[in-house]
């Protein structure tokens, strides 16, 4: 058989798409595999056509795509490379069987085969060795009490901060001079603020801490970072 052309990554998802298509129903068409990729059909036609020019399938308008003997091939190829990456991510990392499948889709296209095949050749270890019993255990354990990482929270700038709205301290700058003082104000992480007013002229602002109404540059406002504005 002659050498499989190499395609991106795109082209690839098509090939594995189509494969699965016609394993679980019998056919792909060009409509289910919009609805698979979540791509528009224009979409869809280019690139069937693109996979057509290299020969990996038979492609006609109005017509079930058909994979060629190197399609087959490729997509076996693809295939066998996303499935050892979800087996992977589901039965040694713990991930949910939806989050190995949306982290493999994303790897796959970017693992060196090397690494690819010894992550494969670790998973069947690990998981056909009955002596690898407590280390599966163990690695289980590990790995469900990783907690998931949530995304960073937004902090805000105090001397952004619209009149009227409240913050609670998150950060303050070592590049703030006089820390003290204003520590000694109740500026301090965790104190709750809000923004009473603007001098109408100058750059001060009016703060309120706890019971306290107090002047702040906006200059020194600025290395204040506050969380949970409202």
């Amino acid at each position: 058989m002659s050498e499989i052309p190499r395609i991106s990554s795109s082209l690839e998802d098509y090939l594995e798409a189509i494969a699965d298509l016609i394993d679980a129903n019998g056919h792909a068409h060009s409509k289910e595999l919009a609805e698979r990729l979540q791509v528009k059909m224009p979409s869809v036609t280019n690139a069937l056509q693109a996979l057509a020019a290299r020969d990996l399938i038979e492609y006609r308008p109005h017509q079930p795509v058909v994979l060629t003997a190197a399609g087959s091939q490729a997509a076996a190829v693809i295939r066998k490379r996303h499935q050892g990456l979800c087996r992977f991510f589901e039965n040694i990392l713990n991930l949910s069987h939806e989050d190995a499948d949306t982290t493999a889709c994303r790897v796959e296209h970017d693992i060196n085969e090397d690494v690819l095949n010894k992550l494969i050749a670790l998973t069947d270890f690990l998981n056909n060795t009955p002596e690898c019993r407590t280390v599966r255990e163990k690695l289980s354990t590990l790995m469900d009490g990783i907690p998931p990482q949530t995304e960073p929270e937004e902090l805000v700038m105090l001397n952004t901060l619209e009149e009227g709205k409240s913050g609670i301290i998150a950060h303050i700058s070592i590049s703030l001079k006089g820390m003290k003082k204003f520590a000694d104000m109740g500026l301090v992480p965790g104190v709750s603020i809000t923004l009473e007013g603007r001098a109408p002229l100058g750059d001060l602002l009016r703060i309120r801490v706890l019971d306290s109404v107090i002047s702040l540059r906006g200059a020194d406002a600025a290395y204040i970072l506050l969380r949970d504005v409202k």
